[in-house]
C-alpha cells in the first residue's frame, strides 16, 4: 500500500519531558557561561535566551518562511557575543548539550515502538524521520534510545530552518528520497503540525494520541487513521492490515 513510512519523533516514538523554566537550569547554565568568560546572572541569561530565539525566528518569518525553525547553536553563539566573547561551534554545541541534559527529565521509546520498527524493517518498508527538533539534541537521543538504526534518512527541522506543518519541509524529504506523496504514510501525534502538514501536501496520515499530544483534539483532523489510545501496538495492527 505504501513504499515509505515517515515518522514524527518526540511524542510519537519517544516519550519525553523537559522543563526549561526551572531555576536550577538557568543557574547551572549561567555558571557554565561564566566558566567560558561570559558573565550572566541566571535571570538575565534566561531573558536573553528567549529574546535571541524570538529574534532569529522573526528574521526567518520576514523572509517569508511561514513556519521557521532555527539552529540553537546560533542562539548560544549570540549569547557569547552579547558579552563580547568569541565562541566556536564546539563551544556552542557543548552549551546546547548541557542545556538539554539539565532540562531533560526523561526520554525513552514508548511501549511497542521497537516491535513496530522491527516489523516495518522486516517488511521492507523504507523508514524516515521528519521531526521538528534540534540536531544538537536529536541525533544523540536517537542513538541513546536505540532507534536511529531503523531509519534510512533523518530530517530534523533545525538543519533546514523550516518546520512542520510547512509543506516545503515535507517536499524536501520527498525530493531528496525520490518519493511521491501518495507512496508515503505519515505517523505523528500532533494534529496541528504532523497531520496538518501531511494534509497540506496530500499525504495519508495516521494520528496517534499520546501523553505528549494536545489535550483537546477536534473530532475531524483529516487523518486516514486515528488511534486515541496511544497504543503503538494498535498502530502495528493497522499497518499489518495493509497486507490482508
Amino acid at each position: 500500500m505504501y513504499k515509505a513510512i515517515i515518522f514524527d519523533l518526540y511524542g510519537t516514538l519517544l516519550d519525553i519531558h523537559t522543563d526549561e523554566s526551572q531555576e536550577y537550569l538557568w543557574e547551572k547554565m549561567a555558571l557554565l557561561f561564566k566558566m567560558r568568560g561570559a558573565d550572566f546572572d541566571p535571570s538575565e541569561l534566561k531573558l536573553a535566551y528567549i529574546e535571541q530565539v524570538n529574534q532569529l525566528l522573526e528574521k526567518k518569518r520576514k523572509k517569508g518562511v511561514e513556519h521557521p525553525d532555527i539552529d540553537i547553536l546560533k542562539v548560544f553563539k549570540n549569547l557569547f557575543k552579547m558579552k563580547n566573547i568569541e565562541s566556536s561551534r564546539s563551544i556552542a554545541l557543548e552549551m546546547a548539550r548541557f542545556f538539554r541534559v539539565i532540562s531533560l527529565d526523561y526520554i525513552y521509546p514508548y511501549p511497542g515502538v521497537i516491535e513496530l520498527l522491527e516489523y516495518l524493517k522486516e517488511e521492507k518498508y523504507k523508514l524516515y524521520l521528519l521531526s521538528n527538533a534540534q540536531e544538537s539534541f536529536a541525533f544523540d537521543e536517537l542513538d541513546f534510545t536505540g532507534i536511529a538504526k531503523y531509519f534510512k534518512s533523518i530530517y530534523i527541522s533545525s538543519g533546514y530552518k523550516i518546520a512542520k506543518p510547512d509543506e516545503d519541509f515535507f517536499k524536501i524529504l520527498l525530493d531528496q528520497e525520490h518519493l511521491s506523496e501518495n507512496e508515503c504514510l505519515f505517523i505523528g501525534n500532533d494534529h496541528t503540525t504532523d497531520i496538518e502538514g501531511a494534509n497540506r501536501i496530500g499525504m495519508d496520515s495516521l494520528y496517534v494520541h499520546t501523553n505528549c499530544s494536545q489535550r483537546v483534539v477536534p473530532e475531524e483532523i483529516g487523518a486516514k487513521w486515528r488511534i486515541d489510545s496511544g497504543d503503538l501496538f494498535e498502530v502495528l495492527e493497522v499497518i499489518k492490515s495493509f497486507e490482508r
